[in-house]
């Protein structure tokens, strides 16, 4: 603006100018910047492990306001972990994990595997 204004003398014609610039370079640029933005950051997601299903998911995930995840280390670790048992009454921790992990013998579910290698490992 301040170059055709300098230019010309004509205040008006340079602000004129300046706007049809900003009004036809605005929506290209918007066009081509947010799909970039998109794609570098699903990207780097990627890399550190933050998988996005698709770009309607990355939209609705800005809307979220509570979050509520498991706490069993697939997000952590990738794998499942038991961290803690809890028992109730006179039951010993020991007795509960051995109980659960002969529930759980004939089981193919990864939770089982995990509740079995606990009891192992025990």
């Amino acid at each position: 603006m301040g170059v055709t204004w300098w230019l010309t003398g004509a205040f008006v014609t340079a602000l004129i100018n300046a706007v049809a610039v900003l009004v036809i370079a605005c929506p290209c640029a918007l066009g081509l910047a947010m799909p970039t933005a998109i794609m570098v950051g699903t990207g780097r997601g990627a890399q550190i492990g933050v998988l996005v299903k698709n770009a309607a998911a990355l939209e609705h995930a800005e809307k979220i306001q509570t979050l509520i995840i498991d706490k069993t280390g697939t997000l952590t670790q990738g794998e499942s972990e038991v961290t803690d048992i809890v028992t109730v009454q006179s039951i010993s921790e020991q007795d509960l994990l051995q109980i659960a992990a002969s529930l759980e013998h004939g089981s193919e579910h990864p939770l089982a595997r995990v509740v079995l290698n606990c009891a192992l490992q025990k």
